[in-house]
C-alpha cells in the first residue's frame, strides 16, 4: 500500500502507544540505622528485596506524555469520575460550594433517550444535582457566550495581520488539541489562543464568585463540568488552566475540578439511589448561592443568538450550517457577512458529511471569494486537513558511494494545499461533532426504553442533533450590541481581579515531545551517517 492509503486509516480510532514513556522509579528508602554501613547475608541466600511500591500516573503526568494520541478511556474514569464527585462532597461538605456546569451536547443527548425536551432535561439536571448537595448549576452556554465573541474578533483580526498563521483552527477539541502537540507540532501556531467554554466559564467561577461570598480562597470552589467526551478530562487538568494565570497564590488550583460525561451523570444519579428518569420536570430545588456576575452573563447570552448567514441555495437537509459543535463557524461566518453587505454564503460538500467548505463572496465578483473557512470533523479527515498544512522538507544531502553527497530538493507542498487559503477551520475529534462524544448515550444503552430505541448508530445521532437544534433561541441583539456587552464584561471581569483581560480569555499550547520518534529518528541519523562515511571511504554494502 501507499504511505498515503493504508488500512490503518480506514477508521477514526487512532491506537495508544505501545509503552508508556512516562519516566517510573521505585527508589529504596533510606536505612533505618544508617550507623551500619555494611550489609551482610548468607552466600546462599540472596538479600531481601523490598515489595514493589504500586505506581501511581495522574493525568497531568500524561499530557506531559506522547505514547498515547487519545486517551485510555479507563485512566480517565479512574482518576476523573462520579465517584470522585461523590468522595469530593463528602469530603469538604461545608468546606467548599459546589459548583456544575451543563453542556447543551449532554442535555441534548439525555433529551434524546427520554423524549423530552432539553429545557425539561436541564431542570431534572438541576433537581439532581441540587438533591445531591451541589450548590450552584450553570449553563456551560454561558462560557460559549465569550468563546464566539472573541472567536470572531480573532479570525478578523488575523485576516488584517497578515503575519497570522492561517487558518485559525478551533482549539476547544482537547483531542484534537493533544494530537497536535504530540504528533504535529507545526499546527500549534495556527491554533486558536481562545480557552473553549468549559475553561471560559471555570476561570470565571474561580475567580469570581469566591470574591462574591466573601470566601479568600479560590479552593474554597469545586466546579464539575459534565460534558459529552472523555477528552474534556485531559483539558480540566491541563496546567495552563489553572489560578496561576490569573493570581499569585502559592499553589496552582485548577479552573475544573472535575469532568464527568453525560452517561457518569446518570451514575451520580444511580449512586445516590436516584432514578434519574422520574425527576421532576418543575424546579424542586433552588441554588444555596447565587452570583450577580453569572446573573449578569445569563442576560447577555439571552440575546446573543447570531443571526443565519445567507446562502446562495438551500442547505442540503443532511448538512447543518450550525453544527453541533458550539457554533464556531456558523458565527465567525455570520459575524464576517456582516461586514460585507450584499454578500452571499456558497457551500461545497466534501467527501462525507463531516468536511463543508463555506465561501463568502461578492455577487458581482462570484470567482473572487471574500473569505473561505471549512469544517472538518473526525480524524480521518483531520488527517487530510493536516497534510495540506504540513510544511515540506527542508533539503537534505543523500551520500553518493564514492563521491560527494547529492542535494534533494525540498518536498513540495501537497497539491490540494487550497485549504490553507481558509481563514478558519472548525476542527473536532468526533465524526458528527460534539454530540456524538464518547461520554454520550449510545443507541443501543439500556437507560434508553424499549420504544424509543433504534437500530444503528446513525439514527441514534439524528435524534441527538434533533434535539440539540430544537433548543429555543431567543432573538439576538445587533453584533455591535452583544460585542459592546462581551467587551464591557470582560474588561469588568479583568479590572476587578487586576489582570490582563487576555490571562482570563487567552490560553497557550506547548510541544509534547516524542521520545519513541527521536529514537528512532537517531537510529535513522546513524544509518545515514554510516553511509556517508562508507561513501567517503570509496566503499559500499
Amino acid at each position: 500500500m501507499s504511505a498515503i492509503l493504508s488500512a490503518d486509516d480506514l477508521n477514526d480510532f487512532i491506537a495508544p502507544g505501545v509503552a508508556c514513556i512516562k519516566p517510573v522509579e521505585t527508589l529504596p528508602p533510606p536505612p533505618e540505622n544508617p550507623e551500619n554501613l555494611y550489609e551482610v547475608h548468607q552466600e546462599d541466600k540472596p538479600p531481601a528485596h523490598l515489595p514493589p511500591v504500586p505506581t501511581k500516573i495522574s493525568l497531568t503526568d500524561c499530557l506531559a506524555c506522547s505514547g498515547c494520541v487519545t486517551s485510555a478511556e479507563a485512566l480517565l474514569v479512574s482518576l476523573q469520575s462520579h465517584d470522585e464527585v461523590l468522595d469530593s462532597l463528602e469530603k469538604y461538605k461545608g468546606e467548599k460550594k459546589f459548583v456544575a456546569m451543563v453542556s447543551p451536547q449532554t442535555r441534548a443527548s439525555l433529551s434524546a433517550a427520554l423524549g423530552i425536551s432539553p429545557i425539561e432535561v436541564q431542570i431534572m439536571v438541576e433537581n439532581c444535582l441540587y438533591e445531591i448537595g451541589f450548590d450552584l448549576v450553570v449553563d456551560v452556554d454561558l462560557g460559549k457566550t465569550i468563546a464566539l465573541e472573541y472567536a470572531f474578533q480573532e479570525v478578523k483580526e488575523s485576516l488584517e495581520n497578515k503575519e497570522r498563521k492561517r487558518p485559525i483552527l478551533t482549539s476547544a477539541c482537547p483531542g484534537f488539541i493533544c494530537y497536535a502537540e504530540s504528533t504535529h507540532p507545526y499546527l500549534i501556531p495556527h491554533l486558536s489562543k481562545l480557552k473553549s467554554p468549559q475553561a471560559l466559564l471555570g476561570t470565571l467561577i474561580k475567580s469570581i464568585l469566591p470574591k462574591e461570598l466573601g470566601l479568600s480562597d479560590p479552593a474554597s470552589i469545586y466546579t464539575i463540568a459534565i460534558m459529552p467526551c472523555f477528552d474534556k478530562k485531559l483539558e480540566g487538568s491541563r496546567g495552563e488552566l489553572t489560578s496561576n494565570t490569573w493570581t499569585t497564590t502559592s499553589d496552582p488550583i485548577r479552573d475544573v475540578d472535575c469532568v464527568i460525561t453525560t452517561r457518569e451523570l446518570l451514575s451520580l444519579a444511580s449512586s445516590k439511589s436516584i432514578e434519574f428518569s422520574t425527576l421532576s420536570r418543575q424546579r424542586t430545588h433552588t441554588p444555596t448561592i447565587t452570583s450577580p456576575t453569572l446573573s449578569h452573563l445569563s442576560q447577555i447570552h439571552s440575546h446573543s443568538s447570531p443571526q443565519s448567514p445567507l446562502f446562495d441555495a438551500p442547505l442540503d437537509p443532511l448538512l447543518s450550517a450550525e453544527g453541533t459543535s458550539d457554533s464556531y463557524l456558523f458565527t465567525i461566518l455570520s459575524r464576517l457577512q456582516t461586514l460585507h453587505p450584499g454578500s452571499l454564503v456558497r457551500t461545497n460538500p466534501g467527501r462525507n458529511l463531516d468536511t463543508l467548505e463555506f465561501i463568502l463572496y461578492d455577487p458581482s465578483s462570484p470567482d473572487k471569494p471574500l473569505v473561505k473557512l471549512a469544517r472538518s470533523y473526525g480524524f480521518r479527515n483531520i488527517q487530510n486537513l493536516v497534510r495540506k498544512l504540513k510544511p515540506p522538507k527542508a533539503p537534505r544531502a543523500l551520500p553518493r558511494f564514492g563521491g560527494k553527497a547529492r542535494a534533494v530538493a525540498p518536498r513540495a507542498p501537497a497539491k490540494s494545499a487550497e485549504g490553507l487559503d481558509y481563514a478558519y477551520v472548525e476542527v473536532m475529534a468526533c465524526p458528527g461533532g460534539c454530540t456524538n462524544g464518547g461520554g454520550q448515550i449510545k443507541y443501543d444503552d439500556e437507560v434508553i426504553p424499549a420504544e424509543r430505541r433504534v437500530e444503528n448508530s446513525k439514527e441514534w445521532l439524528a435524534r441527538v442533533d434533533e434535539a440539540y437544534f430544537s433548543r429555543p433561541n431567543s432573538p439576538g441583539g445587533s453584533p455591535e450590541e452583544v460585542e459592546t456587552e462581551v467587551k464591557k464584561f470582560v474588561d469588568g471581569w479583568a479590572q476587578s481581579l487586576g489582570v490582563e483581560a487576555e490571562k482570563l480569555v487567552l490560553t497557550t499550547y506547548r510541544e509534547v515531545d516524542d521520545e519513541f520518534a527521536k529514537q528512532r529518528e537517531r537510529e535513522k541519523s546513524s544509518t545515514v551517517r554510516a553511509a556517508e562515511l562508507a561513501g567517503k571511504a570509496g566503499g559500499g554494502w
